[in-house]
């Protein structure tokens, strides 16, 4: 893998708008969020729009579930749409785990052992599994090494257990532990910020790749690989052609403004003006309305304030 920066799978994030964007900046290796395996198995038609879309290249398909069978059954439909199949065995939400999903795999490492062999021998695309620490206890090691066990063609770690949720500093130095009891990739997970925390994982603690989760959220710009921080003019410009895309893929203007507010504040964190921003944007339904607040409480905003400091300066 010449390219070891990739976006991670972001549930109600990387959807076909989100990866298109990162593409355009340099994501070579996306994933979809992560979907449900018995919502393939029922042909819910929600999913439709969470798969890999026609063209897209290179790409993950994350699945979630606790059923060997519905593991099996779900990746047979959607092989042929993906690069690979990635098991979740990471997600901390409580709606997840109530249903034995996601990290709550974690405490019962022979099941997703199962799951990691029956996947490996029912399709023709490589299969691997992102985990965390643990859940309550850190039993990581275990889990690693059954996941090779049964066939795993890579593990990605992030690098807290379940009930740390997103909080603390990720654990670091698993990494080098892990790559001494597995023979296969180990993908880093987890506070992945800036070029200096991807070129952390690689260079000190061996990952053979990392992923960047809500490092990228707003900010396609790292996956430029370089200290790249871009210009108001281009915040605005590249948030409001990712906004378009939204609109035209989910054909519903409404919508489409409504599950992007959230991404729209990422984009600019720290810039003079967003706290309005942030008061306004939740009465936004077009992408007409979006446009002029951003450049009525922005571009405008900042460039007073730039000619202002311009003025006044010895």
């Amino acid at each position: 893998m010449e390219d070891k920066l990739i976006l991670a799978p972001m549930a109600d994030y990387t959807d076909y708008p989100f990866r298109e964007t990162c593409r355009k900046f340099g994501a070579k290796y996306t994933f979809t969020e992560m979907i449900s395996v018995d919502s393939i198995v029922m042909n819910n038609q929600k999913i439709h729009l969470m798969l890999p879309q026609k063209g897209e290249k290179n790409i993950g398909i994350q699945l979630f579930g606790n059923d060997p069978i519905k593991f099996m059954e779900a990746a047979k439909i959607v092989e042929n749409l993906a690069s690979w199949i990635d098991i979740n065995a990471a997600c901390p939400v409580n709606k997840v785990i109530k249903k034995g999903a996601g990290a709550a795999l974690l405490d019962t490492p022979e099941l997703l052992a199962e799951i990691i062999y029956s996947l490996k021998n029912s399709v023709n695309v490589p299969v691997g599994v992102k985990m965390r620490l643990g859940f309550n206890k850190i039993n990581i090691e275990e889990n690693a090494t059954l996941a090779e066990s049964a066939g795993a063609d890579y593990i990605i770690i992030h690098g807290r257990t379940r009930n740390q949720f997103y909080s603390g500093k990720t654990d670091k130095s698993i990494f080098k532990k892990i790559k001494k009891i597995v023979k296969i990739p180990v993908g880093a997970s987890g506070d992945v910020f800036t070029l200096k925390d991807y070129e952390e994982y690689i260079n000190n603690y061996c990952a053979d790749f990392v992923l960047v989760a809500r490092g990228a959220i707003g900010n396609p710009w790292i996956f430029l690989k370089r200290n790249y921080i871009p210009s108001l003019e281009e915040r605005i410009k590249t948030c409001l052609e990712h906004l378009q895309l939204s609109i035209e893929f989910y054909k519903n203007e409404v919508y489409a403004v409504k599950k992007f507010r959230k991404i729209l504040i990422k984009y600019f964190t720290g810039i003079a003006g967003v706290t309005e921003i942030k008061r306004k944007i939740f009465t936004t339904i077009s992408y007409k309305e979006v446009e002029d607040l951003l450049y009525t409480n922005l571009l405008n905003i900042n460039i007073s304030l730039s000619s202002f400091i311009k003025k006044n300066s010895f």
